[in-house]
C-alpha cells in the first residue's frame, strides 16, 4: 500500500510540467487568430474592396511584321430575282398555232354555177361581202356546201321551189341575190322516182314528189329537163317584180356530167327568165345581158341599180 502511494506521487510529479506547457501555448494562439479574423471582417464591415495583391501581367508587343493579305477572286454570284409584290403572273407560253383546216373542196355543179356567175357579174357590180348567186338544187344531186360569199345554197328533194321557198326568198329578198340559178342534174333521185309509180312509197314522201310534173315512163334526161323548165317557170312567176324591175335573172341550167347534151362535164343553160331559144341565150350570155323581162326583152347589166 505505501509502495502504490509512492508511485502514484512521482507519476503526478512528471505530468505538472507538461500541462503546464500546454496551456501556456493555447493562450499564446488564440489572441493571433482573433486579431486574424478582426482583419478579414473590417474590408466588409468599412464597406471597401480589398485591393488586387497580384497586378495584370503585361505583355510585349510581338516583333513579328504582319503578313500583308492575301487577295481571292470571287466571281459575283448571281442572286435569285426576288417577285415583286402584286406582280403580273408569268406569260404562258403561246401555243404554236392549228395549222387551217382546209375546206372541203367545191362539188363540179357549184363550182360551174359559181363560175357562171363570175363571168355575168363583174367584181365591184354587187356587195363582195354578200352572196351574188342562190342556187335552188336538188338535195341528191349537190354537196351540202358552198362557197361562202359566193353563192346560198338550198336544197330539197327535186329542187323545187314549193319546197325551198322560204330560203329562196330569204336569199332575193333580203340578201338581194341578183342571180337565182335552178340547177339540175342527172343524180337527182327524186325527179326519177316521180317519173314511175310512186304509190308504194309512204305518205310523206308521197306529197313531196306529187309537186314534181313530169311525164311518167319518160326518159331519165327528158325528165329532168322538163321539171327544170317548170322550177324556172314558177320561180320567175313568183319573183315576177323583182325580175321586172331588173333586180333579179332566173336561170335554169343542167349540169352535163355524161355528156348526153354534147358538152360533158359542163353547166349548160337551158333557159333565162323563161326565154328557151337557144341562140336567144348564147346572145344574152355573150352579152351579159341576163337581167330582162319573161319576154327576152335584154337589158344591159350597167343600166341596173341594186
Amino acid at each position: 500500500m505505501t509502495s502504490s502511494l509512492a508511485a502514484l506521487a512521482a507519476a503526478c510529479c512528471l505530468l505538472l510540467p507538461a500541462l503546464s506547457l500546454a496551456q501556456t501555448q493555447t493562450q499564446t494562439q488564440t489572441p493571433a487568430i482573433a486579431h486574424g479574423a478582426a482583419e478579414a471582417a473590417t474590408p466588409a464591415a468599412t464597406g471597401h474592396e480589398a485591393p488586387n495583391e497580384a497586378p495584370h501581367e503585361k505583355l510585349s508587343p510581338s516583333m513579328r511584321p504582319l503578313s500583308p493579305p492575301v487577295r481571292v477572286n470571287h466571281p459575283p454570284r448571281r442572286l435569285p430575282q426576288q417577285a415583286a409584290p402584286y406582280a403580273r403572273p408569268a406569260a404562258k407560253p403561246r401555243q404554236p398555232h392549228a395549222p387551217a383546216r382546209r375546206q372541203p373542196a367545191m362539188a363540179a355543179p357549184l363550182r360551174a354555177a359559181a363560175a357562171l356567175a363570175s363571168r355575168l357579174l363583174p367584181r365591184g357590180q354587187h356587195g363582195d361581202k354578200s352572196p351574188r348567186l342562190t342556187v335552188l338544187a336538188c338535195a341528191d344531186g349537190a354537196p351540202r356546201h358552198g362557197a361562202q360569199g359566193t353563192l346560198y345554197l338550198v336544197q330539197n328533194p327535186g329542187n323545187q321551189l314549193l319546197l325551198g321557198e322560204a330560203g329562196v326568198s330569204h336569199a332575193v329578198r333580203q340578201l338581194h341575190t341578183p342571180l337565182l340559178l335552178v340547177l339540175a342534174s342527172a343524180d337527182c333521185k327524186a325527179v326519177n322516182t316521180a317519173r314511175s309509180d310512186f304509190s308504194a312509197l309512204p305518205l310523206a314522201e308521197q306529197r313531196t314528189l306529187l309537186s314534181i310534173n313530169v311525164d311518167k315512163g319518160g326518159t331519165p334526161l327528158s325528165a329532168q329537163l322538163d321539171n327544170l323548165d317548170n322550177q324556172v317557170e314558177a320561180a320567175v312567176l313568183h319573183y315576177g317584180g323583182e325580175v321586172e324591175a331588173g333586180r333579179l335573172s332566173v336561170i335554169g341550167a343542167y349540169y352535163d356530167a355524161a355528156g348526153q347534151l354534147g358538152k360533158r362535164g359542163q353547166l349548160v343553160v337551158t333557159s333565162i327568165n323563161g326565154e328557151r331559144d337557144k341562140a336567144t341565150i348564147a346572145r344574152l350570155l355573150r352579152q351579159r345581158a341576163v337581167f330582162n323581162a319573161a319576154t327576152g326583152i335584154g337589158t344591159p347589166l350597167a343600166s341596173n341599180s341594186h
